[in-house]
């Protein structure tokens, strides 16, 4: 079965749609609480909402971007440690039950790069696209 031109830039489009609508929903979840309230861990089995945040952008970054998009960097490369979650061969990790003392880095940081990263699959992901 083939795709043509148009099918394919509807899906691509559907998919970008998807895509932001997502991200944007996690924010609103999380808006209601204070940066503060996104530092708490509850548990040592449940992570905090600003460690949930960060760690859907590292994952944006490390298995769609930075394998896909020739030349992306991470944002951050602490990130990179402190936001993996359990995707051990994907490198070290911050231990889970200590995610909430974690006070570094700050919401606003970790907010910073999800505009940007939001921005860059428009182009990069893309539905039956090959990978690699």
């Amino acid at each position: 079965m083939t795709i043509s031109g148009t099918q394919q830039q509807a899906a691509s489009s559907a998919l970008h749609r998807r895509y932001r609508d997502v991200r944007s929903h996690s924010l609103l979840l999380a808006s209601p609480l204070s940066a503060e309230d996104q530092c708490i861990q509850s548990m040592p089995d449940a992570s905090p909402t600003k460690w949930h945040l960060a760690h859907t952008t590292w994952f944006f970054e490390t298995v769609l971007l930075m394998p896909h998009l020739a030349g992306y960097q991470p944002f951050d490369r602490h990130f990179q440690y402190l936001f993996n979650s359990y995707y051990e061969a994907l490198g070290p990790r911050h231990p889970r039950p200590q995610r909430g003392l974690l006070t570094r880095p700050t919401l606003a940081q970790v907010h910073a790069p999800r505009l940007p990263i939001a921005t860059l699959p428009t182009i990069e992901i893309r539905p039956g696209a090959p990978h690699g």
